[in-house]
């Protein structure tokens, strides 16, 4: 409980001392029935001030026990001394509710008293055991019934750890009380942090016992800590990894903290120093803020993934740092106060980091999340003890923050070593992919050579063989260049994806199927047998050989997928309106071409659009003739493609025409007619309706 504030009860004063000594001056201005009658309406407040009761010693006790029996001072020049506290008036000291004293931060020196009375049979001995490893000031001392002041402890700011007469991390001072014997303990404390502090009563046997349970308990948890501390170091020195070391130094410094709570560090690290281990809270603290920091932002990746926790993260760093520069050689008291509150403003910037993460990719932070949120309720529970002045038990809390740093640093490793075990898998993955990958553009390039030496057997071929190696040269021509491309593309890393692959493949079956049907003379080429595939297979697989040629010329080429089939030949298909789509492309300089089909009176028609010159109808039978090209002068065409379409349409049953329709470029349709939805197989090296 907070008591006594700057103003005190009035104007000038601050503690019932001041009250005594102001009325004092009030009464003695008055006349005889006056003051009388002025002291009895005062009476009742005056008693509010009396001390607390006397505190029965018959063993040891708790400082749960001592509610209810300390009194306390508010020294806000530091004028007063062991014997003025002796010899204050009745009403300077006033009440404190519960079992601690908690003054919060404060530039006054407080005293408290406590009335103690040997209850015991035998016990002379005692320990006067403070929970607090380090304060700046702290006097204590015996006031015994006949006057004597013995002085059991006084340390300040120079004294160093010997200065203490027990050697423990945590304050004890020694108690001589007879049994039956009273006295009163008088305390003066100050410290730069919190002036929160609470003690206790031990036997030299009770003592013993309680400080073997606490160093037991201590060196555990440092063992557990600085184990997990040097895993990560030697991972640091093996991986070379600036993560490692920011969780080491994020580790280390949360165990150096809890070992300055503890006293252990001025024990053993530091115990000349009494100035340094003055600010070793501030530099540990500091350091699991700017390191946990450090730590979330590698972790999580918020600089590429989550740019404005990247940024919350970098103001937590910014904002301890300037206060340590501007307030650690100014006003190191508020720098502890604020730094408090910044370790709970840290932590809750990284588990809201870590949260945002799991939205994304859960998998990969959730045991850095679960570290996090266990940190929290530790982060909770110092600021309300420290900032709001809310009781809560110093061992409660300092076992909380071993518990709470073991299972975040715990958990930080098994983050950790979860995204090394991820990182390997995915690594190994995406070699496998990457190894399959080039497996497939060797085959592809080895079928490319031998594609195209197939198709310089049907070059030298075609002087001497009929219309139909010249028909076959010819489509092979587009299709070939269109392939081309695709595989170089594909072999040069600008073309990816598992679908584009299988589609090369498709215009590869295509094309060696062409070759084979038409060069069956040549023993190197085997036939193949023609599947049923379905319309809109073959269609798709026509726009992805020629959307390299499209995109090369700046055109849009779109295929509009339905779902109309029908039972064709997929190789006269192919070949039908692969002739068409390169027409398309070679006279259209600008637009693009759109390939779809739908369906009219029962029949199937399958239409090439363009928007390119116009093809007027007469134009468009002149042009089926064969060797007839529709502009000489510019186009290198050689005559055959229209030729070729009429001539497998015609022995197919299928209807050619220009589309009536279109006000500018060209429509060509083909009409299947009666044509039926049979079953239908998937293109070779697809799925059906890929």
């Amino acid at each position: 409980m907070v008591i006594g504030n700057d103003k005190g009860l009035g104007d000038g004063m601050h503690t019932g001392r001041d009250l005594y000594f102001w009325l004092g001056k009030k009464v003695r201005k008055l006349g005889r029935l006056r003051q009388l009658a002025y002291c009895a309406a005062l009476l009742v407040p005056l008693q509010a001030l009396a001390q607390s009761p006397v505190l029965e010693l018959p063993g040891p006790l708790a400082k749960g026990a001592l509610a209810g029996h300390i009194d306390a001072f508010v020294d806000t020049d530091w004028s007063q001394t062991a014997q003025t506290m002796r010899d204050a008036p009745e009403g300077t000291f006033q009440a404190v509710d519960g079992k601690t004293a908690n003054f919060g931060y404060t530039t006054s020196k407080i005293w408290l008293r406590t009335r103690l009375h040997n209850t015991s049979s035998d016990q002379s001995e005692w320990r006067v055991h403070f929970h607090e490893n380090f304060k700046q000031v702290l006097d204590v001392y015996a006031l015994r019934s006949d006057g004597q002041i013995d002085t059991l402890m006084s340390l300040n700011r120079q004294s160093t750890f010997s200065a203490r007469e027990i050697n423990f991390p945590e304050m004890v001072a020694p108690l001589m009380l007879a049994p039956g014997e009273e006295i009163t303990l008088l305390i003066g404390l100050w410290s730069e942090g919190s002036s929160y502090i609470t003690f206790s009563f031990e036997t030299p046997s009770s003592f013993q016992q309680l400080a073997a349970r606490q160093t037991a308990k201590n060196f555990i948890f440092y063992g557990m800590m600085m184990l997990l501390v040097t895993i990560s170091m030697a991972a640091m020195a093996v991986f070379r990894h600036r993560l490692f070391l920011y969780y080491s130094g994020y580790a280390t410094s949360a165990m150096l903290y809890v070992m300055h709570a503890d006293g252990v560090t001025f024990q053993y690290l530091w115990p000349n120093a009494p100035t340094f281990n003055n600010y070793a809270s501030v530099m540990a603290g500091t350091g699991i803020i700017i390191f946990g920091s450090f730590y979330a932002r590698v972790f999580l990746k918020t600089a590429k993934r989550h740019k404005v926790m990247d940024w919350l993260l970098i103001s937590v760093i910014a904002t301890t740092v300037v206060l340590n520069v501007v307030l650690l050689p100014t006003n190191p008291q508020i720098l502890k106060k604020l730094l408090v509150f910044m370790s709970l403003l840290a932590v809750i910037s990284f588990t809201v980091s870590a949260i945002v993460a799991a939205f994304s990719h859960f998998r990969e932070v959730r045991f850095y999340l679960f570290a996090w949120v266990g940190a929290l309720m530790s982060a909770v529970l110092l600021n309300m003890n420290h900032l709001l002045g809310i009781e809560i038990g110093q061992d409660f809390l300092h076992d909380s923050m071993r518990i709470v740093m073991v299972f975040d640093a715990f958990m930080m490793g098994l983050a950790i070593a979860d995204r090394y075990i991820q990182l390997r898998q995915s690594r190994q993955s995406a070699l496998e992919q990457n190894l399959a990958s080039t497996q497939k553009r060797l085959e592809l390039n080895e079928r490319l050579s031998e594609l195209e030496s197939q198709y310089q057997i049907a070059n030298e071929l075609a002087e001497t063989r009929t219309e139909q190696i010249q028909n076959t040269i010819h489509d092979l021509r587009q299709p070939l260049h269109a392939l081309r491309l695709s595989v170089q593309n594909l072999t040069s890393g600008r073309l990816s994806g598992d679908d584009k692959a299988h589609n090369i493949d498709d215009t590869f079956t295509y094309l060696e199927r062409l070759v084979a049907e038409q060069l069956q003379q040549s023993p190197s080429i085997p036939a193949q047998q023609a599947d049923e595939v379905g319309v809109q297979d073959v269609l798709h697989n026509i726009h992805i050989m020629f959307a390299p040629d499209a995109a090369a010329k700046g055109l849009a080429f779109r295929f509009h997928r339905t779902a109309y089939e029908a039972s064709l030949d997929p190789l006269v298909l192919m070949r039908v309106v692969s002739n068409l789509v390169a027409n398309a492309i070679k006279y259209t300089d600008s637009g693009g071409i759109l390939l779809g089909t739908r369906r009219r009176n029962g029949d199937l028609l399958i239409e090439v659009h363009d928007t390119g010159p116009g093809l007027s109808p007469d134009a468009f039978d002149a042009a089926q003739a064969r060797l007839e090209r529709l502009d000489a002068e510019t186009s290198d065409g050689s005559g055959l493609g229209l030729s070729i379409v009429r001539e497998l349409a015609q022995q197919s049953g299928w209807r050619l025409q220009v589309s009536e329709l279109r006000r500018s470029g060209t429509g060509i349709v083909i009409t299947i007619p009666h044509a039926s939805a049979a079953n239908v197989t998937p293109f070779p090296g697809r799925a059906a309706g890929a």
